[in-house]
């Protein structure tokens, strides 16, 4: 009797044993089978996205990445204005659009498949070709006013910018060198040095750069002071006045950025000057920014002027 029950004992164990083991195969399988479900998934969502397009997608999502970068940048470094936010806003949505490429289009496709829709889509195109043929133009404008040159020996007009205190900014400075070569390789030339005093600046821009063109060589009878303006238009428009009041003639050089060139030699073809480019070399970080923080500019200057 004992004997039967032991091996009774031992067929159970048996039988649990395998129960076990069973179990175990078939988690086993489950894993295997969720696996096999998850590749499916991903194969599938490779099939559907990793298209003929895939091309155009990738190279929109490093575009964007590339420009994100360039016009992020700046902001890291304390600059934020419209130049850079319309930057970081354009990467922001050719990344996304990389992305939802293929759910974007089918909406798109979804919207112009109706009179409505197809208005909307014909207006939004219209648009963008406008904006994007309009910047080519106005940076092609830009980049050709930093080539024209003048016959020698005309008046200066430095732009002035920001001063941090009573010293001149980074973008000042670079302004300032670009003048002082220029007063250096034209001995006979005089100057105006333009800008007013902001709330948040210790003295004029103005004083800001006669202080440093004479600390750095430049006779101050070679200088004069325009100390009221507060933008470019009031820049060119009182330098003006005192080049009729000096009797110093219409023939100008002007020193700015490289951005800033057009846009200054613009308002001052308006008062009837004559100009070339003395472009101030911009460190290459802030270019993008604000080079279209001036297309802003110059086509709210274009309206007022």
């Amino acid at each position: 009797m004992k004997e039967i029950k032991k091996e009774n004992r031992k067929e159970n164990r048996r039988i649990e044993n395998k129960r076990k083991e069973n179990r175990r195969e078939n988690r086993k399988d489950n894993k295997i089978e969720n696996q096999i479900k998850k590749n499916n998934i991903l194969k599938s969502w490779i099939e559907e996205n990793i298209d003929r397009y895939s091309f155009i997608r990738i190279l929109l999502a490093i575009i964007g990445g590339v420009i994100f970068g360039l016009f992020s940048n700046p902001y890291l470094g304390g600059v934020l204005n419209i130049g850079n936010i319309t930057g970081m806003i354009v990467s922001l949505i050719m990344i996304g659009y990389a992305l939802l490429f293929n759910s974007v289009n089918s909406w798109i496709k979804k919207l112009a498949s109706k009179k409505t829709g197809r208005r909307v889509v014909a207006a939004f195109s219209f648009v963008f070709s406008v904006v994007l043929v309009t910047a080519v133009v106005i940076g092609t404008l830009m980049i050709t006013a930093t080539t024209k040159t003048g016959e020698g020996d005309e008046v200066l007009i430095v732009l002035g910018c920001k001063v941090n205190g009573d010293q001149p900014s980074a973008m000042l400075g670079e302004r300032l060198m670009a003048a002082k070569q220029y007063l250096d390789t034209h001995e006979n030339a005089v100057c105006i040095v333009s800008g007013g005093k902001g709330d948040d600046e210790g003295i004029s821009e103005a004083q800001c750069m006669y202080n440093w063109l004479v600390k750095n060589g430049v006779e101050k009878d070679r200088i004069y002071l325009e100390d009221k303006s507060t933008s470019t238009l009031e820049n060119i428009e009182f330098s003006t006045k005192i080049l009729e009041q000096e009797k110093l003639g219409t023939n100008v050089a002007i020193a700015t950025n490289e951005f800033h060139i057009f846009r200054a030699g613009t308002v001052a073809e308006k008062n009837g000057l004559s100009y070339s480019a003395v472009p101030a070399k911009t460190d290459w970080w802030l270019v993008p920014s604000y080079s279209v923080r001036e297309m802003y500019g110059i086509v709210l200057t274009a309206l007022l002027v």
